[in-house]
């Protein structure tokens, strides 16, 4: 099968890119600007991967995948991994940010799924992985805006696997928790300026929380890359299930949203729909 994979610049999406290719998989690994990343480009290349110069939220996004397709071939698994986190009050987030994380986050991965989805329905087969976060089980402060749009890709997601069904598509969403990865590198990601009302609220604990973790984070990309890779090849179920956390903070959040007996009852269907990697 050959994968095409968003964001694969570093963390998560190079993992990924490494596993499809060590499992014995074709693998099309794209990122906004190749250039800033000769070695990763080289690196999977050599493997026998492609690189592709692809922005999830760009205006020529369909034209850029269907020339992927014209040069490369079908996309039999696709990968919406590329995302980015903007944090701070809802209050003073200008929307014009706001409206760029949602273009990023959710209607990049829709614009792409447009795009392979009626080559997979035509060969009655196909995968598509959407990567959400353990955000979606446990939102906190100062997340609201990226919490929102993967909300919206976790909804989409759910309504999109019974839709797809009918044609042999399968849609997994995977729910990462804190990853070893550059995301919340303090070098590297803008720090949100909190007016002094916020100043010593659950915002700010949360925030400074997120930046002191980098580096600590508990779980490793390169196991859950695997871990990905193991459910598309060798699914765990019949049916498939929908949902994939992974680590910690993800099979933590999503206990604690299942707490108690009318929890249970009211996300019965969810939960059995769930693998869950204890090891990662």
């Amino acid at each position: 099968m050959q994968w095409l994979v968003t964001g694969c610049s570093s963390g998560l999406g190079l993992e990924l890119a490494r596993a499809i290719l060590a499992s014995g998989q074709q693998c099309i690994a794209s990122s906004r600007n190749p250039s800033k990343t000769p070695s990763a480009v080289a690196e999977i290349e050599q493997r026998g991967g492609i690189w592709a110069a692809l922005d999830i939220a760009a205006p020529d996004l369909e034209s850029r995948l269907g020339e992927i397709v014209d040069k490369h071939g079908t996309i039999d698994v696709l990968v919406n991994n590329a995302g980015y986190a903007a944090g701070g009050p809802l209050e003073t987030m200008e929307i014009e940010a706001i409206q760029s994380q949602m273009e990023t986050n959710f209607l990049g991965p829709i614009r792409a799924i447009k795009a392979v989805v009626p080559s997979m329905r035509e060969n009655r087969s196909g995968v598509i992985v959407n990567v959400s976060s353990a955000e979606y089980w446990d939102p906190h402060a100062g997340c609201s805006v990226y919490s929102a749009s993967k909300f919206a890709l976790e909804g989409l997601s759910e309504s999109l696997a019974t839709e797809l069904s009918a044609f042999g598509i399968r849609v997994l969403i995977v729910e990462p928790g804190g990853m070893r990865t550059s995301f919340v590198d303090p070098d590297t990601v803008t720090r949100p300026v909190l007016p002094d009302a916020y100043k010593g609220t659950m915002t700010e604990f949360v925030l400074e929380g997120i930046l002191a973790m980098h580096g600590e984070q508990k779980l490793d990309p390169r196991k859950a890359a695997q871990a990905v890779v193991e459910e598309v090849l060798r699914p765990c179920g019949a049916p498939p299930v929908l949902r994939l956390p992974l680590g910690r903070e993800s099979l933590g959040g999503m206990r604690g949203w299942l707490g108690g007996w009318w929890g249970m009852r009211i996300c019965v269907r969810r939960w059995r729909w769930v693998r869950i990697f204890k090891w990662l």
